[in-house]
């Protein structure tokens, strides 16, 4: 049987672990993407890193993320950069959405952007029409996307790809770019996969 004096130290143990868990989780704009609201409203919602070719070397790796050239919550280029406070991304029927707040939620389209045989397609949050260049006409469609393990993909037909490429637009404005079938990184970009390494785990699906 423990003795009085050692129940004390056992809650304070206790408490000194939750009180590191909770200073554990990252917040991103004031929100925990990790917290049971925001979580039960968008199941799955995640900041999504971007891995280039040098990989996590602890001694070299910088975070870097999807993220926006355009205002936060309003359409513009997907881009990769080192956003201090990443947006927040989620996949439902195999679409993919950006989560801004409760009343914006954009959905990422893909574009035949036709600005270059060798990028084809180009990314865009929301209404492809605020870049200048893109429009609704221009959109892809019959495309999925998933997730593989940590990874995310993008299906079009018989072709699936985890490889996206940051380049400049046509505006001269950085954008994230995809190809549906295996290819090299064009001359002035740099090729990326996506990862969602802290997911929200529920059992149902939104």
């Amino acid at each position: 049987m423990p003795s009085r004096q050692g129940v004390p130290h056992l809650a304070l143990v206790s408490i000194l672990a939750v009180i590191s868990t909770v200073f554990s989780i990252p917040v991103f704009e004031g929100i925990s993407a990790w917290s049971s609201s925001i979580g039960s409203l968008v199941p799955g919602v995640t900041v999504i890193e971007a891995i280039g070719s040098g990989g996590t070397d602890p001694l070299t790796y910088v975070p870097l993320y999807m993220s926006t050239e355009g205002p936060r919550g309003s359409p513009g280029n997907v881009s990769v950069t080192r956003d201090p406070s990443p947006p927040l991304f989620y996949i439902a029927n195999n679409e993919l959405y950006h989560f801004h707040n409760e009343s914006t939620i954009l959905p990422i389209q893909v574009h035949n952007s036709t600005q270059s045989a060798k990028l084809p397609l180009q990314l865009t949050i929301g209404d492809g029409e605020a870049t200048g260049k893109l429009s609704r006409r221009t959109i892809v469609p019959g495309g999925n996307w998933r997730w593989q393990g940590t990874m995310l993909r993008y299906d079009q037909g018989t072709t699936s790809t985890p490889l996206f490429f940051s380049c400049q637009d046509a505006n001269g404005l950085m954008g994230l770019f995809l190809h549906p079938k295996p290819s090299p990184t064009p001359e002035g970009c740099t090729a990326f996969t996506l990862h969602s390494f802290s997911r929200v785990k529920y059992s149902g699906e939104l």
